[in-house]
């Protein structure tokens, strides 16, 4: 990143908020992150962009100021897209959620905070969906097969949807547990066809 860089233009988030319930984070937090990397803001939610390291120390006292210089300016630049980055998560939240944002700087700091308040109620509204999938009445006719297929067709919607991966990274997650994460709310389609005939 140069000092030259344009700083990007913060925009009022396109899509739904994150709804106070939770119901929709995995969309949110899907969508949001697409809007910001379309931004240029995203590494600076996720944490991939860390403020830049100061300059070694060279033998020529003029070129050391030079690179000082540069180096202030590659971090204020940092520090501004930083802000510009939690401007733009404040603008895709409930304000009941800004208390996530008081006081802080970073964004990153702020989407872990948001992730560990929404994240563990996917399970519960998974459990909610399994309840609603074997609960179905078996269809016995044309039209109760034509009704009941399209109640499976937003339930396997609404769990597609549940399945998201987090997307927040660390440098200590695999790519075997990101796997598992992807696969821990699918159910198999025979499922859905038993529950159907």
């Amino acid at each position: 990143m140069s000092s030259s860089d344009s700083l990007p233009k913060t925009e009022k988030y396109p899509h739904e908020k994150l709804t106070l319930d939770g119901s929709n984070y995995s969309q949110w937090a899907t969508g949001f992150k697409m809007w910001a990397g379309g931004i240029g803001l995203w590494s600076y939610v996720n944490g991939d962009e860390i403020e830049p390291s100061p300059p070694a120390l060279l033998s020529d006292p003029d070129q050391n100021i030079i690179c000082k210089e540069k180096h202030d300016e590659r971090v204020k630049v940092y520090k501004q897209r930083r802000l510009l980055a939690l401007s733009a998560l404040s603008t895709a939240i409930d304000a009941q959620d800004f208390v996530y944002l008081r006081d802080i700087d970073d964004p990153h700091i702020a989407w872990i905070a948001l992730e560990k308040k929404y994240l563990p109620q996917k399970t519960i509204r998974f459990n909610q969906y399994l309840d609603r999938l074997f609960t179905l009445l078996k269809a016995h006719d044309s039209a109760s097969i034509a009704e009941t297929l399209q109640t499976l067709i937003i339930l396997k919607a609404d769990l597609v949807a549940l399945s998201v991966a987090p997307t927040t990274t660390t440098p200590s997650t695999s790519t075997s547990s990101t796997a598992t994460q992807k696969e821990e709310y699918k159910i198999p389609d025979t499922i859905f066809v038993h529950i159907l005939l």
